[in-house]
């Protein structure tokens, strides 16, 4: 089926449709022409429907609106999947291992991620790449994105030694004796090796995104928010060849902001497959390497602050800059210190009328300022799934009261603050069951404390799912549109074996995704033994 055919009907029946995250469930509902027709009582629907229309039995399935992933580094990731994974090794020569198993990838450079200081409980250095792979560039990034690892052989590729200095908003970690650099680049450090490393070719590109896509329709996604730097052009290339099957709200690069304004492009234009979001830009780093910009030190290190990337007055020029272009901003702040001044340059510049403010992972933010950032208008994009990995390391480096502040998910949303849910991959994983899971029960993977983490700040499930629906309906400018399945609305859903509002929360975790449907054409359908994971 097209996703084109005006007159195609498809009507789903015998379990219940969730249409708004929140509303109480219809019994069956009716898509015509890529969008909902009618959503109501069974008889009412069946009768709206013509006699060709196909059926849908849900068999006791739960039909829900098409999740959205609010903050997806979309080509990185696709990408990824190809790439050595270091994720959930527990110690360096565990990692080592890994990256010596995995050496028989194409290409000159060895790439990889996943690598977290925090489990292997210090940094590591080229000498013990360079045990591995003595001949080969490898650049390995951190779990988190703000770090990354290299040999020998690729700081000399890269032109990286002793008398290189740190560029400003990064950092690269020195040997404290002989002034050499050990491996790793931190922060805008990393930009140094980025630049060498070989881009991979287009149709690779467009190759792994599809399969990518696959995966994420496995998993009940039908749509993305991309702060892929160069998603754009990857994704209307898969456009204009009708293979892209995702929604897409494409953020802008802050390199590319003349760019952008010299094309004349502005949040919210676009058609419906894409739509441009707003100017995507760094204040502060990440926890996992203690980069995050704090107002207090980091716990046991009376010097560390983090890394503040832009000065208040450059960020203010720039959202106000990118505001009269008809730019929205997408702001990534991560610590306190980081997360205070978005919301004050934010709440003092208006957004273009399409598309609001956003403030992406607003991981710790303190309680005197939750009434402030939810009467902002500005749109809280965290990435709950954080949560099941950071949690340990949030108590040690900012320590337990000031973690009363972070992943703050309850207390913003009550307060009237959209709330948008995403994974931040290929930092975390993308399946959204992690993210409901972690936004509703607060522990870490292993269900530590057992008591929960602030369960003051956790969500229900209906408001977990809202929050994967219509939070990013609402950050996107497509309210009423995309979220929810409301006559008019497009036919973008998913049909679950269980319901994600009423099953305990470890059953978020083992949920299986049935079908899914992108603009009423059915883009995944499980068999009998798939189980996405």
């Amino acid at each position: 089926m097209s996703r084109w055919n005006a007159e195609h009907e498809t009507i789903f029946l015998g379990g219940e449709v969730r249409w708004s995250g929140v509303a109480v469930p219809a019994e069956a509902l009716l898509v015509r022409g890529g969008r909902v027709a009618v959503v109501g009582p069974a008889a009412e629907v069946k009768a709206a429907a013509s006699p060709g229309a196909t059926v849908e039995h849900l068999e006791g399935g739960v039909v829900t609106p098409g999740l959205t992933d609010s903050h997806v580094h979309l080509t990185a990731w696709a990408l990824a999947r190809g790439r050595i994974d270091l994720n959930g090794t527990a110690s360096l020569e565990e990692g080592l291992t890994r990256v010596a198993a995995g050496l028989n990838g194409g290409g000159e450079w060895v790439l990889g991620l996943g690598w977290d200081l925090h489990r292997w409980q210090a940094l590591p250095d080229r000498h013990a790449l360079d045990r591995v792979v003595p001949d080969r560039p490898v650049l390995l990034e951190s779990h988190d994105l703000h770090a990354a690892w290299l040999n020998s052989e690729a700081l000399w590729r890269c032109g990286i030694d002793r008398d290189t200095p740190d560029p400003p908003g990064g950092e690269i970690i020195r040997d404290p004796v002989t002034g050499d650099p050990t491996g790793v680049l931190v922060e805008e450090a990393r930009k140094l090796a980025f630049a060498r490393v070989p881009l991979p070719g287009a149709s690779d590109i467009q190759e792994s995104i599809i399969a990518a896509q696959r995966h994420a329709h496995s998993l009940g996604l039908t749509g993305m928010h991309s702060v892929e730097p160069h998603g754009l052009a990857d994704c209307e290339a898969l456009y204009h060849t009708d293979r892209l099957r995702l929604r897409i709200l494409q953020h802008i690069a802050l390199d590319h902001l003349d760019e952008a304004i010299g094309m004349g492009l502005h949040s919210g234009s676009g058609g419906d497959w894409i739509r441009i979001g707003g100017v995507k830009m760094f204040l502060d780093g990440a926890l996992g390497s203690r980069t995050a910009w704090m107002h207090e030190p980091y716990e046991g290190r009376p010097d560390s602050y983090g890394i503040r990337i832009i000065d208040r007055a450059t960020f203010r020029r720039i959202v106000e800059r990118a505001a009269d272009a008809g730019l929205a901003s997408t702001v990534h702040a991560i610590g306190d210190a980081a997360v205070e001044m978005a919301i004050d340059i934010l709440s003092a510049v208006r957004p273009p009328a399409a598309i609001p403010h956003r403030i992406e992972h607003l991981q710790l933010c303190p309680p005197r300022l939750w009434d402030r950032a939810a009467g902002s208008g500005i749109v809280a994009s965290m990435q709950s799934i954080h949560l099941l990995t950071d949690l340990p390391t949030a108590e040690r480096d900012w320590g337990h009261e000031r973690c009363q502040g972070a992943f703050a998910f309850a207390p913003l949303l009550e307060r009237g603050m959209t709330l948008a849910l995403g994974s931040d991959a290929p930092v975390e994983s993308i399946d959204p069951r992690g993210g409901l899971f972690a936004a509703v029960r607060r522990v870490t993977w292993q269900g530590e404390p057992a008591g929960e983490w602030y369960p003051e700040n956790s969500l229900s499930p209906a408001q977990a799912l809202a929050a994967y629906t219509r939070g990013p309906a609402l950050a996107a400018g497509e309210a009423g549109r995309r979220g929810q399945l409301s006559p008019g609305a497009d036919a973008d859903l998913v049909i679950w074996d269980r319901d994600p509002v009423g099953v305990p929360p470890e059953e978020l975790l083992e949920m299986r995704c049935l079908l899914t449907m992108v603009a009423g054409e059915v883009v995944y359908r499980a068999e009998h033994s798939d189980s996405p994971s």
